[in-house]
């Protein structure tokens, strides 16, 4: 683990097929900072009983929170009103406490499944986790398969990075 979830990097090598030379292959990996462990074994959990692939919810709860003990806690919120480990708004979802990272967590993997199920893929679920699930249907409507190129950087951002390192 590393304090900051930056990419370990892994080399591999093997023999070319075609004229049989030494390659080498550098593959990077994303893994959780240390700040995450508390929460590792609940979010393996979620991912696995919600069907979602291994280390995409704590790439999209990095993403969310980096792990700050501040978000996580809620004496940082964001500018719409998100707050905890998952990033919650309590007005669009009043059934969780945010501020219990616990359930959060939980929450969260229920949330990012229903999206892929309604959607169809992960990457158009973390764009509807991010921006809102009207908005991805709109952007959906009003310009078919080029519609994550009109949401907002924020979401392309996001939507990029996460899959980079999760869905990669």
């Amino acid at each position: 683990m590393n304090s900051s979830g930056i990419k370990n990097e892994q080399k591999s090598s093997f023999c070319c097929p075609h004229c049989g030379g030494l390659l080498s292959i550098k593959k990077t990996s994303w893994v959780p900072p240390e700040t995450a462990a508390p929460y590792l074994r609940d979010i393996k959990k979620a991912e696995k009983q919600n069907g979602i692939r291994a280390g995409l919810l704590a790439r999209l709860l990095y993403q969310e929170s980096r792990f700050r003990v501040d978000i996580i806690t809620g004496q940082t919120m964001s500018s719409a009103g998100a707050v905890g480990i998952a990033q919650i708004v309590p007005r669009w979802h009043p059934n969780v406490d945010p501020l219990n990272p616990i359930d959060s967590i939980y929450y969260a993997a229920e949330y990012l499944a229903r999206l892929k199920k309604r959607f169809g893929d992960w990457g158009t679920a973390l764009a509807a986790y991010n921006w809102g699930r009207g908005n991805v249907s709109k952007a959906q409507n009003n310009y078919g398969a080029d519609w994550l190129a009109h949401a907002p950087t924020e979401t392309q951002d996001y939507v990029n990075e996460i899959s980079a390192d999760a869905l990669a």
